[in-house]
């Protein structure tokens, strides 16, 4: 039975949400926005819902620390709360959330929204193999790179890239390319891309396998072998 961290400082709410989930899943419940982070580093939950408004430690900030935390940080989030407005739930799925539900809400919604997201998190796991390549290891679950077992801190958009150049190996990658598939929607240009990549660069300087940019054209990642 999937697990399921509850974090209310409302001691009701908690024990009403946790009777609406409790033929389903196995709960844990934490009063406090402290008490959440601390049980869901310890208890590893497949889930947290997490309420907003919380004193000391609200819910903002537990989705934060759970975001930087290795251990925490694939751990689906779903935030329920009286705070609804739009602001408030863009700033909840810019730290990280997966969802965002009002309160009022009805138990079969709940449990609906948990299961759609525990299916989407497994199936992710599923496809997110951690990747090696020579003396580097990328671990996209955990958005972590080692290089002869250290680990590299790379920007969010500096591990895309080089995961994008891993699943593409021995090919010569377009600026035009990265932009399209890393920055859709976004207005970027070339030199954006140059800039990024001469961070990496310089941050992965003993990976085993160069980088080489193909001038005029892109780069390529040269991979012996394949």
């Amino acid at each position: 039975m999937k697990k399921v961290l509850l974090v209310d400082d409302d001691k009701e709410n908690l024990t009403l949400i946790a009777r609406m989930l409790q033929p389903h899943y196995q709960t844990i419940l934490a009063s406090s926005g402290k008490e959440g982070l601390q049980m869901a580093i310890r208890d590893q939950p497949d889930l947290v819902l997490l309420d907003v408004n919380m004193p000391e430690m609200d819910g903002f900030e537990v989705c934060t620390r759970l975001r930087e935390q290795p251990g925490t940080r694939t751990i689906p989030v779903i935030m329920l709360t009286t705070v609804t407005g739009l602001d408030s739930r863009v700033k909840g799925l810019d730290l990280g959330a997966d969802d965002y539900i009002g309160k009022p809400f009805q138990a079969r919604e709940l449990v609906a929204r948990i299961n759609a997201r525990l299916r989407r998190n497994e199936m992710d796991r599923r496809a997110e193999n951690t990747i090696e390549a020579g003396n580097l290891k990328l671990d996209p679950r955990a958005f972590q790179v080692w290089i002869d077992s250290k680990e590299v801190h790379l920007t969010r958009i500096e591990f895309e890239i080089l995961r994008y150049f891993l699943e593409h190996p021995n090919q010569v990658i377009e600026r035009s390319k990265l932009l399209g598939d890393l920055w859709p929607d976004a207005v970027v240009t070339n030199r954006t891309v140059d800039t990024h990549v001469a961070n990496l660069r310089k941050k992965i300087k003993g990976f085993s396998v160069p980088l080489d940019t193909i001038y005029g054209a892109g780069y390529i990642l040269k991979m012996a072998g394949l």
